[in-house]
């Protein structure tokens, strides 16, 4: 269905059309019929014209009907159709901004516990299951490093980023160092690491070892392997999940194979990572819907998802997972307005 075809007047009916049944689908969760559009709908059509377009719009893979006296409900098609040429975009609305805003106003320099309550505040305001992947460590700020000797030969390296997240490493080293000289290493680091991602120090690391100053320089090359431990061998992104009992209340999940196909999904967090993961080079929101979703689990459902960031820097994503019947108009600039929000926090 191109909106320039050859058949103007036909064309603009079929996308009112189409606008109408997504729209009655999402309210009503029940297949679509010609004589409720008429009712409900200002399509200046009668219903024996409604029942012809209908047709046309089944027969273009944008409808389906479940059974032969049933009406219709529209396919992923339509919904990615509905969501990239129909939807209206509207800012969010003016409850939906003052409750994130209200959220964020006087957060916890915790930042574990930001992500998490954002996760619940999705689901709070969605009623859908809510995905918050945590900064990607290798992409956060450092703030500084430190080295705390444990016992002989035996060192916790230690980052901290600027939002306030921690990592730590046991190290075992080669020759025993005093807290002293852990200190003055820490320091050497710090001078030209603080303000740098975890990816950005482990480069600029790898490249000093290989002067031949720090081949030399035995305090400087044991700096630099100490700090090296903290860059390498990053661990995945966490993730926090909430919601997924809400998914009870959406008629679709009354099917109790529905629903144990999404609390499956829901409970692997390598798949769900890589799905937010997508959303971290997308501009704007990035909305899956259905069969586009490349786990199979998720082929009945949609995710909207949104990166936050630090600056330009992506820093981790968010994302409402629900029914493809799910209210774009009001989840797409939610997410977005949320994933902004808390972009906002972190930089604070």
């Amino acid at each position: 269905m191109q909106s320039g075809d050859s058949h103007g007047e036909r064309t603009r009916r079929q996308h009112t059309l189409l606008l109408a049944a997504v729209q009655e689908f999402i309210t009503t969760a029940e297949p679509v019929g010609s004589q409720q559009l008429v009712a409900r709908h200002q399509l200046g059509v009668r219903a024996a014209m409604v029942r012809n377009l209908m047709a046309d719009l089944e027969d273009a893979g944008y409808l389906v009907q479940p059974h032969t006296s049933a009406g219709r409900i529209p396919t992923d098609k339509a919904f990615r159709y509905y969501v990239d040429h129909l939807m209206p975009q509207p800012p969010i609305g003016f409850e939906d901004r003052s409750q994130i805003e209200l959220h964020y106003s006087a957060p916890t320099g915790d930042i574990h516990e930001i992500i998490r309550d954002t996760s619940r505040l999705l689901t709070l305001m969605t009623g859908q299951a809510a995905l918050v992947m945590a900064p990607r460590l290798e992409a956060v700020v450092l703030e500084r490093v430190q080295f705390v000797r444990l016992r002989e030969r035996e060192v916790l390296a230690v980052f901290v980023a600027i939002a306030g997240g921690i990592q730590n490493r046991f190290v075992q080293t080669d020759a025993d160092h005093t807290q002293t000289e852990l200190d003055r290493m820490a320091g050497y680091l710090n001078e030209s690491l603080r303000g740098r991602t975890l990816d950005q120090a482990r480069v600029w690391i790898e490249e000093r070892l290989k002067e031949d100053r720090a081949n030399y320089d035995r305090f400087m090359h044991t700096a630099l392997i100490l700090g090296g431990t903290i860059a390498r061998g990053t661990t995945p992104a966490e993730l926090y999940v909430d919601g997924s009992s809400k998914a009870l209340d959406q008629p679709e999940f009354a099917n109790p194979n529905r629903l144990r196909e999404l609390l499956r999904a829901l409970e692997d967090r390598t798949a769900l990572l890589e799905l937010l993961e997508q959303s971290l080079s997308h501009p704007g929101p990035m909305i899956s819907i259905g069969s586009e979703n490349f786990d199979a689990r998720l082929s009945g459902f949609s995710v909207v998802a949104a990166a936050y960031a630090s600056g330009s820097l992506p820093l981790g994503s968010l994302a409402v997972v629900g029914p493809v019947r799910m209210d774009y108009d009001r989840v797409i600039p939610l997410v977005s307005y949320t994933a902004r929000a808390l972009s906002r926090v972190l930089e604070h």
